[in-house]
């Protein structure tokens, strides 16, 4: 079973008719221990601005290339740093400052270690003639608003150097604010069109409307954030990123530091508590996460997901025995998935690919999530997109009753109607897997904004 980190990673996916399991929520006890330093000097990442393919064989052959290393351009954009340089569509890029392209990820690496400003050479092929150009770099394009103000600044968490993006509203007042946490996977926030992220704007437009400042994290080795890559960070580094986020949202002048929330969508409706727990907060959003510890999350879900796809009895009572054993290996054993399989073929079926590296995961499988909401003294507001496959309203709904138990009265949880994991509109969970819709549904948005009023 295949593991998504975006949406997009889905769709691509979605061809075998299979929902293959759900994008993951949760996170780790953390002893946070790294000093928190805030820093403006992050430069701007590199924007090349033409869209790029692999090439295959029928691209090869029309192009009259001997192979098919490079990278195929197949539309330079506008006003960019490619158009300045003057390539062209079907332009096959194959060295970048001498070193050979193998493929269009390769490229895209390259491209990422260079800041706006910087000059490249570049060999590429036209019409099957070698030819050689100097590029320079435009720096990526930052977000704008005629509404409010957009402040890009950063913070150092450890070794990596984070990219922050703050939206206040215009005035010289002190404001409210929220965090804004997104959930599991690689992929930037800034500037983004993924359909996931398309309800983050939605979030920072209204948020900042109604008079919040709002901030956003880059996660390590996305977007202008400099460190390790993102697909090597553990979950204890990740989360240690935003608790640092936090620390300077707190230091900002125009930010009222005793009404600071946290919204936390996906994994991040795990990280979120666990922030509460070393700084203090005025209140926590959840939205599409896991209220249960991980182990348990992980069975439930699979079998969830299993009778959803229409699958008879019995096969659901095979692939669940396999389940019990490939996640007792993994999560408590605290094996490899390769390892899993030499010693359990029979789990074969059941192999898949985290979007993440596989410790951030069993650093997750080892927190206490019901002890952790337990110890979570702030107002608490559970929500769910009733067309949520990833995740199941069964977690939310517990998440705010643990809440409740301890705290009496602290916890709203609230089924929204018609909206899926991404906040996008869908009338069903089944529709939602389909992968049809786009329009973002400002329902989840709309009721935290009131519950934030009533809490601030």
């Amino acid at each position: 079973m295949i593991k998504y980190s975006t949406k997009q990673e889905f769709l691509n996916r979605s061809e075998s008719n299979s929902i293959r399991r759900k994008i993951f929520l949760s996170s780790v006890a953390i002893i946070f221990s790294i000093n928190f330093c805030v820093s403006q000097d992050l430069p701007r990442s590199a924007s090349f601005g033409a869209q790029v393919r692999d090439l295959n064989d029928s691209s090869m052959t029309a192009l009259k290339l001997s192979s098919k290393d490079g990278t195929l351009i197949q539309r330079v954009l506008p006003g960019s740093a490619a158009a300045s340089a003057k390539f062209m569509e079907n332009d096959v890029l194959v060295t970048f400052n001498k070193e050979k392209i193998q493929n269009t990820a390769q490229f895209l690496r390259m491209l990422k270690e260079k800041n706006g400003g910087d000059k490249i050479n570049i060999t590429y092929y036209r019409q099957s003639q070698l030819n050689t150009v100097t590029v320079v770099l435009a720096a990526k394009p930052m977000e704008t608003s005629n509404s409010y103000d957009i402040i890009y600044s950063s913070v150092v968490s450890g070794s990596n150097h984070l990219r922050t993006i703050i939206t206040k509203p215009k005035g010289n007042a002190v404001y409210p604010a929220v965090l804004i946490i997104g959930g599991v996977g690689c992929y930037s926030i800034d500037n983004s069109n993924l359909p996931e992220i398309a309800s983050f704007r939605m979030w920072v437009d209204s948020l900042t409307a109604n008079g919040y400042v709002t901030m956003r994290v880059e996660k390590t080795g996305m977007g202008d954030s400099r460190g390790i890559p993102c697909s090597e960070c553990d979950f204890k580094t990740e989360a240690h990123g935003f608790l640092d986020g936090l620390k300077q949202l707190k230091s900002l002048p125009y930010v009222n530091t005793e009404k600071i929330f946290l919204a936390g969508f996906s994994i991040g409706g795990v990280i979120a508590p666990l922030l509460a727990q070393e700084e203090a907060v005025k209140g926590i959003i959840v939205y599409g996460t896991v209220g249960r510890n991980w182990l348990e999350y992980e069975l439930e879900n699979a079998s969830r997901q299993q009778v959803l796809e229409k699958r008879p009895a019995d096969s659901i009572d095979i692939y669940m025995r396999g389940e019990y054993i490939r996640l007792y290996q993994l999560f408590v054993e605290k094996k490899q998935p390769e390892q899993i399989l030499a010693e359990h073929p029979e789990t074969a079926g059941h192999l898949f690919r985290y979007p993440m590296r596989t410790e951030y995961f069993q650093q997750v499988a080892d927190i206490n999530i019901r002890e952790l909401w337990m110890k979570t003294t702030v107002k608490v507001l559970a929500l769910h997109g009733a067309s949520d496959f990833v995740s199941s309203g069964i977690e939310h709904k517990q998440l705010a009753e643990t809440v409740n138990a301890y705290h009496p009265g602290n916890a709203t949880y609230i089924e929204v109607p018609n909206a899926d994991h991404w906040s996008l509109n869908a009338a069903s969970e089944w529709d939602s897997y389909l992968g049809q819709e786009t329009k973002v549904n400002p329902a989840p948005i709309v009721t935290s904004l009131q519950w934030l009023k009533s809490n601030t």
